[in-house]
């Protein structure tokens, strides 16, 4: 079964966002083989472990994520991932919701925590898709259009 961008993107979403969310305040570096296994190839030309194109899509991941404002990065290691990332006030505003069809329960961000360390992938996407769905709800709100 072939798994779509938008799949990937959530999964993917959903580890770095919990990663964060585990670790913060503190920055944590997001490296490539960190969080995608077959993020890397061997180039005949240059002798060395580049990107692979699950890696390269794992860079684009996290380059979306800091320009839509959900966290923040030191710099960037084009071979590797990103130095010292860390949540901004946005992304740690949304992972601390709870969901409205919970009345009490663990927030997004605990959410995200449970499910990278059971490793339901699913789940982690379903969840990263909630949590950038309350982040453009709240955008909408705070530039008061109806959402």
């Amino acid at each position: 079964m072939t798994v779509s961008n938008i799949q990937q993107f959530d999964e993917i979403t959903g580890r770095v966002l919990g990663t964060l969310y585990e670790n913060f305040p503190v920055p944590k570096s997001l490296r490539i083989k960190q969080f995608v296994e077959d993020g890397f190839i061997y180039d005949e030309r240059v002798q060395v472990d580049v990107p692979s194109e699950s890696g390269m899509f794992f860079m684009a991941c996290i380059d979306w994520l800091a320009e839509a404002g959900y966290l923040r990065f030191r710099s960037k290691a084009h071979n590797d991932g990103f130095v010292e990332a860390v949540l901004t006030a946005k992304g740690l505003e949304v992972l601390k919701a709870i969901p409205e069809s919970l009345q009490t329960g663990p927030s997004l961000g605990d959410q995200l925590v449970d499910a990278t360390k059971s490793g339901a992938k699913s789940l982690l996407g379903s969840i990263a898709g909630q949590a950038l769905s309350i982040g453009v709800h709240m955008a909408s709100a705070k530039l008061g259009l109806s959402g």
